[in-house]
C-alpha cells in the first residue's frame, strides 16, 4: 500500500504536465480541469492498489483499462462525472508526460540497449511499417464500405 502511495507522487507530476499541456494547447484555464486531476488520479490509485493486493503478471495499465471500462458502463452512477471530467483531456496531452517518462526509464538502461545495437532499429523499423501498412488497410476498407472511396 505504501508503494502505491509513493508511485502516486509520479502519477501527479504526469498529471499535473498533462493538464498543463492541455492548457497550453487549448486555452482551457488550469482550475477548471481539477475534476479531471480527480477522476485520473481516483482511477490510477485504484489500479495500483489492486496490483498490489492481486498477485498477477497483468501491469497496473491493464488494471486501470479495467477500471475505467467499469465505472464508464451505462448504468453505473460515476460515469457522468468520470466521462465528463476526464474528457476535458485530450489524448495528446497525456502522452507527452508518458513518453517523457519513456524517455527517462530508457535513458537509464543505456548499457542494455547497446548490447541490442543494431537489432533496436530493425525492430523499430518492422514494427513501424507494419503499423503504417496495418492502419492503411483498415482505413482502405473502412472507406469502401462507406463508400468514401
Amino acid at each position: 500500500m505504501l508503494k502505491s502511495i509513493h508511485d502516486m507522487k509520479f502519477v501527479f507530476l504526469a498529471l499535473a504536465l498533462a493538464i498543463f499541456t492541455e492548457t497550453l494547447t487549448t486555452g482551457t484555464p488550469l482550475f477548471s480541469m481539477w475534476d479531471s486531476a480527480v477522476a485520473m488520479s481516483v482511477i490510477v490509485f485504484l489500479a495500483l492498489v489492486t496490483k498490489h493486493y492481486i498477485n498477477s503478471p497483468l501491469p497496473a495499465f491493464a488494471y486501470a483499462t479495467l477500471i475505467g471500462i467499469a465505472i464508464c458502463l451505462p448504468d453505473t452512477v460515476l460515469r457522468t462525472f468520470f466521462l465528463d471530467s476526464i474528457g476535458k483531456v485530450g489524448f495528446l496531452s497525456c502522452c507527452v508526460p508518458l513518453l517523457a517518462f519513456a524517455g527517462l526509464s530508457v535513458g537509464g538502461k543505456m548499457e542494455e540497449l547497446k548490447k541490442l545495437s543494431w537489432k533496436i532499429v530493425v525492430l523499430f523499423l518492422i514494427v513501424s511499417t507494419s503499423c503504417f501498412f496495418g492502419a492503411s488497410i483498415i482505413a482502405q476498407i473502412g472507406f469502401t464500405m462507406k463508400g468514401i472511396i
